[in-house]
């Protein structure tokens, strides 16, 4: 079955491609591309090969508009662990640099690395841009957030006689309309137990550790970001109307807004944390199950607000 997984690959394989000058620059990448390809049908495949191309166009322009000239050199899909630091030859964290393709230009600011982190989507407006897991966020805040999801399991493990395994236990849910009913009750009380912790955590911080906070963790704009990245998204569902943008998280309104207006904290909806800064809306901050509520894993997003 197909994934967003697979449909974000397509897009992104195929856009290292197009910059590769239409070459295949990686044996493993081409045959990823092939499979996902396949997976997701040639309908899917062909919108976002349409994307990519639009996506590329849009790079080039960005690139060339803010130094990097010549060729280019050398591409690297940095799906893999560990491609990422092979490739400037330092060590970077990947949870806070979201490059998926790293292109090296003859000619350029850090040595002519410049990553491209891409989004493709059927709408014209901002979309997700960050999921963390929970221990992510847990080691970040040092906040214990999962004894929440653990104290609940148990409780309906118990209560309803589910298997322990995280498997069964998904599949033992969705057969008993009744059982789901009332665990997706609980899960959605979980997930605003684990909102109302991390929001208690972050209003004790003061400006400048949250400021650090979101900007390190949440929009990947730390000052020692590297190597540099630009956001490229795709948007549109048909040929003629495929455009795409070029975001740089160093340099736009939202980073201004950050940096110099005070950031305020807001409870949204059951599960999400709203960011402000001054009156600016930045980003929100939701915790959702992966799946079946109470039978996988919780993760975060960032999402637009």
């Amino acid at each position: 079955m197909a994934s967003n997984t697979d449909l974000a690959d397509v897009n992104e394989i195929y856009v290292a491609y197009l910059l590769a000058g239409r070459k295949w620059f990686d044996s493993a990448a081409k045959t990823q591309f092939a499979r996902k390809s396949k997976a997701i049908g040639a309908q899917k495949a062909a919108l976002q090969i349409e994307r990519a191309d639009v996506m590329v166009q849009e790079f080039l322009k960005w690139s060339k508009a803010n130094n990097y000239s010549g060729r280019v050199k050398k591409i690297w899909w940095t799906a893999r662990p560990g491609v990422l630091s092979r490739a400037v030859g330092r060590e970077v964290d990947s949870r806070k640099n979201p490059t998926d393709i790293l292109v090296q230009f003859t000619s350029g600011p850090a040595k002519g690395f410049l990553g491209l982190s891409a989004k493709s989507t059927s709408g014209s407006g901002d979309i997700g841009f960050k999921n963390p897991g929970i221990g992510t966020v847990e080691v970040a805040l040092n906040l214990p957030l999962s004894n929440i999801l653990t104290e609940a399991v148990d409780s309906i493990v118990k209560k309803f006689k589910l298997p322990p395994n995280t498997k069964a236990r998904k599949d033992a849910i969705r057969k008993s309309p009744a059982v789901q009913a009332k665990t997706q009750e609980i899960g959605s009380t979980v997930l605003s137990k684990i909102r109302d912790a991390m929001f208690i955590k972050l209003k004790a911080l003061n400006n400048k550790e949250l400021r650090d906070y979101i900007l390190t963790n949440w929009l990947d704009a730390s000052n020692d970001l590297y190597p540099p990245y630009v956001k490229v998204t795709g948007m549109g569902t048909k040929s003629g109307s495929i455009t795409a943008k070029v975001d740089d998280p160093l340099k736009n309104e939202k980073l201004t807004a950050i940096l110099n207006e005070k950031i305020g904290l807001e409870k949204v909806g059951n599960e999400s944390i709203g960011i402000k800064a001054g009156s600016k809306k930045i980003m929100k901050m939701r915790a959702k199950f992966e799946s079946e509520k109470l039978a996988s894993s919780v993760k975060f997003s960032g999402d637009p607000w």
